[in-house]
């Protein structure tokens, strides 16, 4: 497709462009749920300059903006919008055989989205053998009323070459945040790990805390991390007494124990309590207050085990050991974790239908997936995945749906 010099280029992005313009009724008549509808495989294709796409694979671990065309194919249509900006995304799951890719739409003109959209993540999927987990994680999440990004799988081709099976996920920006929390005018930031990290105070300087690892998504100019400072030193400093009242002036505390109750139900070995220390969450601050709220994030390590315990590092975190000191959030957290069971259902529960569901409809496009890349064990070695390897963690998800919910109750029976 790009066979002409660069000026050949831009002349069909100008074409590209009006055509949008002159046929808006195309476009227009679908909406943002329509390219998130889990019931769809979606099919999504880009056109870049053959040299930039080598350039994206070559440096896949730099975050390099490339010019490119986002074609969304809706009922045998192409809804399409011209010169967008993509760069490769991630972190431990970069990768330059299958990269995940970020998409901002309206990089180039402010002006710019994509049924509404201004960004989206391509996810590769590169971590997870069965290509499902975060996407039925986060649907489990939502099911629960937890704020979470809407997801859907699809078939991705570059220059018109089938480059695997992704996952389209929903951006936590400030549509997400307009959506889901009716307000975004207070301070975003993506926790970004960069060492084992578990509240515990780090001193007084700001700086220690942002930008990193809470990196600022918005009010770049002035990103006011102070505020996280007061946080964690409130977490750790704050008597038992008065713990609730005083940290509660920062922290949503009933959405934080929530949150780390449902990833422990579908053990998300590296969230927000996981493994690792903090990872995977966005933290919110709402305008013209001190409270912040957690958002969850990249689910590829959920599903970890069966009988994964309910309190699981619960204890290592210092916001999460102190929180459930409280009866009425350990009482939450324990409520929520039946509520969860209850959710899931067992042999033929909704858990296990949304696992059968994804599968069959992503099945075939997974096995032509010849980029397909997993990491067993966490290991942080990326390596090719099989189809057998695939259809072998569809299996053990099937399993973990049959049985987690029995395995969590019993639990939650014994006190542990």
């Amino acid at each position: 497709m790009w066979s002409g010099n660069i000026s050949n280029m831009w002349q069909f992005f100008l074409l590209a462009f009006c055509a949008v313009l002159l046929s808006p009724l195309e476009g227009f008549a679908q909406t943002s749920d329509d390219l998130f509808n889990g019931n769809v495989l979606q099919e999504v294709r880009l056109y870049i300059h053959p040299h930039d796409w080598v350039n994206l694979r070559l440096h896949y671990l730099e975050d390099t903006y490339y010019a490119a065309e986002f074609h969304w194919i809706f009922n045998g249509r192409d809804i399409f919008t011209p010169q967008v900006a993509m760069r490769s995304r991630g972190l431990g799951s970069r990768s330059p055989i299958k990269p995940s890719l970020k998409i901002e739409f309206s990089r180039y003109e402010s002006q710019y989205n994509f049924l509404g959209l201004q960004n989206l993540v391509l996810r590769g999927n590169t971590q997870d053998a069965s290509m499902m987990h975060e996407r039925v994680a986060m649907e489990f999440l939502r099911r629960l009323g937890i704020p979470a990004p809407r997801e859907a799988h699809a078939r991705l081709f570059v220059n018109d070459a089938y480059e695997g099976l992704y996952t389209i996920v929903e951006q936590i920006d400030p549509l997400f945040l307009h959506n889901h929390l009716g307000e975004n005018g207070g301070y975003l930031y993506n926790y970004t790990y960069a060492d084992p990290f578990v509240f515990e105070y780090r001193g007084p300087d700001p700086a220690t805390y942002s930008p990193s690892p809470f990196k600022p998504e918005n009010h770049f100019i002035d990103p006011n991390p102070a505020p996280i400072e007061a946080m964690v030193r409130t977490i750790n400093q704050a008597s038992d007494s008065q713990f609730q009242a005083m940290v509660s002036q920062y922290v949503d505390l009933n959405g934080f124990v929530r949150e780390i109750a449902a990833e422990n139900f579908f053990s998300e070995q590296d969230g927000i309590i996981g493994d690792y220390g903090l990872n995977n969450f966005f933290l919110y601050r709402f305008q013209n207050s001190l409270v912040s709220t957690f958002l969850p994030w990249d689910k590829s390590n959920a599903f970890w085990a069966i009988d994964w315990p309910i309190l699981h590092n619960v204890h290592t975190d210092v916001l999460s050991k102190r929180a459930l000191a409280i009866p009425s959030l350990l009482a939450l957290y324990s409520d929520t974790l039946r509520i969860a069971a209850d959710t899931a259902g067992g042999e033929g529960g909704w858990l296990e239908q949304e696992i059968m569901k994804e599968y069959r409809q992503i099945r075939q496009a997974a096995y032509e997936d010849g980029n397909k890349l997993c990491d067993p064990g966490a290991s942080g070695l990326l390596r090719p995945c099989s189809n057998d390897q695939f259809d072998g963690e569809v299996g053990y998800m099937i399993q973990f749906a049959q049985q987690r919910a029995a395995n969590v109750q019993a639990q939650l029976a014994a006190g542990q």
